[in-house]
């Protein structure tokens, strides 16, 4: 068997699985991510068919086409209603996961230093910046997991906003903070400007690229009308990122746009509401299905990391799955929501490719003591997504389940 033959069999083996995967979790609740991750730990680091070093070096690129095609898969069935409802817990949820995963990084990452498991030049400063690679929950995780399974809207726009909102705040903070151990001068007040400033871009760009497809949806019709769109997020992404932006916030923000093309068309006095065609979101649906399997595959394709540094990411999860017990809690005071919510929301922790991106940031800034960090990174996502992926079966039968599909989508 020749390398094309080998490549077509592994890509055909990846659908096969993801596929299997589905109907899998259908039967009993357990989600597919398990058996990719396992099927990319199976070609990397078990049998070597896929070069560690090779996907460090693709994993960037993958990651924001991935980012793209799910978050607007995902934003497309958040509906207006709930998501008023749903932004202002969902803010203070993702603040304070966000505000206790540093706090409990950083000096369990001290600790290792003093142990000999991260290296001596490892700083409070690193600690800080290794708690912002980990602070945030994955959408690339989450929104797949909430369409299919069907949550209650209240629950599931919880869910979906959170993991965008920390996807911004890991970005930020991870990126001031480099700049910080780069140069050695911190400043706090240009963090929070650019803070405000990467939610400000995304939001205004994706708004209006949102209500600009309003007008042009009616005529993305034929063979040319999901390359178009595809294009479109592409280049808002770009732009977004240029500017200095969030490009996922971006993303979403046309994304929810574009699914309640209805009630916005009304708003701003478009006779007809314009909307994706059936054919769009099937083609995207099918699409957001195959860069997910791709995307879990690769997570488990980079594991890698000696035994003190596997040990420490399995710490690491499970100081992340203990405070997020409290952060959940506090964020649903007075909300109506059950113990069975609050269970379902503190097993929904998993990290994923955002961490994985940035994890390789500081190495590429020239920050010493940094090299390892992708190796840590990876292990400490895979283990919260396989925590995720037990308490999310156990949960999930016990929560309310929306009255219609979540994919439903004006025709």
């Amino acid at each position: 068997m020749d390398a094309v033959q080998g490549t077509l069999l592994v890509i055909a083996a990846i659908f096969l699985i993801g596929i299997a995967g589905e109907l899998v979790f259908e039967r009993t609740g357990i989600p597919d991510v398990v058996w990719l991750i396992a099927v990319g730990a199976f070609l990397g680091p078990i049998t070597g068919l896929m070069p560690r070093e090779q996907l460090l070096r693709v994993a960037p690129h993958f990651g924001a086409i991935t980012l793209v095609i799910v978050l607007f898969h995902g934003g497309l069935s958040l509906r207006l209603n709930d998501l008023g409802r749903a932004a202002p817990r969902a803010m203070l949820l993702s603040c304070l996961t966000f505000t206790f995963s540093m706090a409990v990084i950083a000096p369990l990452s001290m600790a290792a230093r003093a142990m000999g498991v991260l290296p001596e030049g490892w700083t409070w400063l690193h600690g800080l910046l290794l708690g912002s690679i980990l602070a945030g929950t994955s959408a690339l995780v989450i929104m797949p997991m909430v369409e299919k399974a069907r949550l209650e809207g209240s629950v599931g726009n919880l869910l979906n906003l959170e993991s965008a909102f920390t996807d911004i705040l890991c970005v930020v903070f991870a990126g001031a903070l480099i700049q910080i151990l780069k140069t050695g001068t911190a400043d706090v007040t240009a963090a929070l400007i650019e803070l405000v400033r990467a939610f400000g871009i995304g939001l205004l760009a994706g708004g209006a690229a949102g209500f600009l497809s309003l007008y042009v949806l009616r005529k993305l019709v034929g063979s040319y009308a999901y390359p178009t769109t595809l294009a479109a997020l592409m280049l808002l992404y770009v732009i977004v990122e240029v500017l200095g932006g969030s490009a996922a916030l971006a993303i979403l923000t046309a994304a929810v746009i574009v699914g309640n093309a209805p009630a916005f068309a009304q708003t701003i006095g478009v006779s007809r509401a314009s909307t994706l065609g059936s054919g769009v979101t099937g083609v995207h649906h099918q699409m957001t299905f195959m860069v997910k399997s791709f995307f879990f595959t690769l997570i488990g394709a980079l594991l890698g990391a000696p035994l003190p540094l596997a040990l420490l990411g399995g710490v690491f999860a499970l100081a992340l799955l203990a405070i997020r017990f409290p952060a959940v809690s506090l964020s649903l005071v007075r909300s109506g929501h059950g113990p069975e919510v609050r269970g379902l929301l503190w097993v929904c922790l998993p990290r994923g490719m955002a961490a994985g991106v940035l994890s390789m940031m500081p190495m590429q800034a020239g920050i010493a003591g940094t090299e390892m960090l992708p190796g840590l990174v990876f292990v400490t996502a895979t283990v919260t997504i396989t925590m995720f992926a037990a308490g999310f079966r156990y949960w999930r039968p016990k929560v309310p389940v929306a009255t219609a599909p979540a994919t439903a989508m004006p025709a």
